[in-house]
Order: C-alpha cells, then sequence, then structure tokens
C-alpha cells in the first residue's frame, strides 16, 4: 500500500514538477522566499491593529492575537521539522536518493535540506492562513472599525491564493512532492484549528476580552 502511494506521488511529481524556462524559474523561485510575503503579513498585522484596538483602547486582543499566530508558525515548524521529518525520513525529490532525481527540475542548484515530508512551508504557510481566516470570520462584526466588508469577503480566496501559490512553488522547485505538501496542509490545519480553538478562545475567556470593546 506505502509502495503504491509512493510510486503514485513520484508520478505525481514528475507531471507536476517540469522546465518552464527563466521566467518561470525566477517567479517560483520569488513566490518561494519567506521575504516575498513581507507585505501580505504586513497588511494583516495593520488589519490586526485596526480590528483588535481600533482606538487603542484595549491593546489586550491585540498582544493575544499576535501571540496565537506566532504558536500557529512555532507549532507548524516544530511538528513538520523536529518530529515528522526525523522520523519518516523520507528524501526530497531532488535528492540523489530519491530514485527520480535525474528527471527532477530544479533551479538555482537549490536541493532543500536532506528530509522533505511533510512540507513546513505547507505547514506553515496553510496555518497561517487559516487561523487568520477564523479569526477575521469572527471579527468582522466588530462595529468599532471603519474596514470595509469586502476586505472579510475577500479574505478567505485571498490567504487561500497566498498559501496555494507557495506550495506548489515547493513542487516547482523540485524540493517537495505533492504527498508532502499534503501532510503539511494536514499538520498546518490541525495546528490552526488548536490555536484558534483552544489556545485563542480559551485565552480570549480567561483575560476577559469583549471583540466588540476590545
Amino acid at each position: 500500500m506505502l509502495n503504491t502511494l509512493n510510486d503514485l506521488d513520484q508520478q505525481l511529481m514528475l507531471w507536476l514538477n517540469h522546465d518552464g524556462g527563466a521566467l518561470q524559474d525566477q517567479l517560483w523561485w520569488i513566490l518561494s522566499g519567506k521575504l516575498t510575503w513581507l507585505p501580505l503579513y504586513a497588511i494583516l498585522l495593520w488589519l490586526l491593529v485596526r480590528l483588535c484596538s481600533p482606538i487603542g483602547r484595549n491593546w489586550k486582543h491585540l498582544v493575544l492575537c499576535v501571540v496565537t499566530v506566532a504558536l500557529v508558525v512555532l507549532l507548524a515548524d516544530q511538528i513538520s521539522s523536529g518530529l515528522i521529518k526525523p522520523w519518516i525520513q523520507r528524501p526530497r525529490p531532488a535528492r540523489p536518493d530519491s530514485g527520480i532525481a535525474e528527471w527532477i527540475h530544479i533551479v538555482n542548484g537549490y536541493r532543500g535540506g536532506h528530509y522533505g515530508f511533510v512540507s513546513s512551508h505547507a505547514a506553515n504557510t496553510w496555518g497561517i492562513a487559516l487561523w487568520f481566516m477564523l479569526l477575521l470570520r469572527d471579527l468582522r462584526h466588530n462595529a468599532a472599525s471603519n474596514i470595509p466588508q469586502w476586505v472579510f469577503t475577500a479574505n478567505a480566496p485571498a490567504l487561500a491564493t497566498f498559501a496555494l501559490l507557495n506550495c506548489y512553488s515547493r513542487i516547482y522547485l523540485g524540493v517537495h512532492y505533492p504527498g508532502d505538501i499534503l501532510g503539511g496542509l494536514i499538520v498546518g490545519t490541525c495546528v490552526a484549528l488548536f490555536c484558534y480553538h483552544v489556545a485563542y478562545k480559551r485565552a480570549k475567556k480567561w483575560l476577559k476580552i469583549d471583540e466588540k470593546s476590545a
């Protein structure tokens, strides 16, 4: 069963990973970089400031949100890189011992670390995206903010697009199988749900934070 799944994963990898030319190489290299998404993170932080402390009356909610999203990143990264990768020890597709390295298109000689399952990029980006989707869904009723409603409507597809572009970039660069990405998405989902429904919600009750007046 595992051999069959591995074979299917490799076949799908060879279909999705291809030489798209210099333009696509540069595009997916940039989209895979962490610094590329700093403007998006800045916008999300700005939204948190506007929604959680619209006139600076109470910063507890803002601090809680920042701490919780930091917890999402910490848990997603540690579970994927610190726990699962050294346990499963699956070589990345671009690595010589993967069995398909000679057919993998790589960019700028980059092959990543030795192990690839699960994808930390997928776990982190999807964890952050899903956590913000859940938060913004609940904060859209905050009457104290002047955020246009279209921002709340557009946030889910925008954040999902951000995560999916980042995930596919890892396949294009040859450093993750589709199965690695799927595993990362599952980890990111579990972490985001835990941090939102357990850590965030319980801490908000304990701190007695009212979203309408925060």
